[in-house]
């Protein structure tokens, strides 16, 4: 085979295998505001949601890194903030949550209102300000 060609199958590869790894990477952690079509309730979760202005309804699974570093960041903010509480579902223990709400990554986290309305969705790791503005965002609307 052509030297020349085997390079440039190389190059070509590398260049969409980095384009590919820069778009998963920049949606990572990226809150998505959610058109209010979704209802989280208690009884779908098998959860007692709290009755807060604000509920951050993670999920995660056991093995996840990133699970644990959003759990220890969405319990400082509602440590941190009145009205706002921290709920953390295990999906290896409700494996058919995931198809019901649409979850492809773990951590997943929504931010739900008062009604149990999702708001706002973010996959993967988070930001703490982007979550701090959302909920802000919720609060003066609401």
């Amino acid at each position: 085979m052509n030297p020349l060609l085997i390079t440039a199958i190389l190059v070509g590869l590398v260049t969409v295998s980095t384009v590919i790894g820069l778009m998963w990477r920049g949606a990572q952690g990226r809150v998505r505001r959610s058109n209010g079509e979704t209802i989280v309730s208690s009884q779908a979760l098998g959860v007692d949601l709290p009755l807060s202005d604000i509920t951050l309804l993670q999920f995660s699974s056991p093995l996840c890194a990133p699970c644990r570093a959003t759990h220890v960041v969405l319990n400082s903010i509602a440590g941190q903030r009145e009205g706002v509480e921290h709920v953390e579902i295990d999906l290896s223990e409700r494996p058919e949550l995931a198809s019901e709400f649409r979850i492809a990554q773990t951590p997943t986290t929504f931010i739900l209102d008062r009604d149990g309305v999702v708001r706002a969705r973010i996959g993967g790791a988070l930001k703490r300000d982007a979550v701090i503005a959302e909920i802000d965002s919720i609060l003066v609307t609401a």
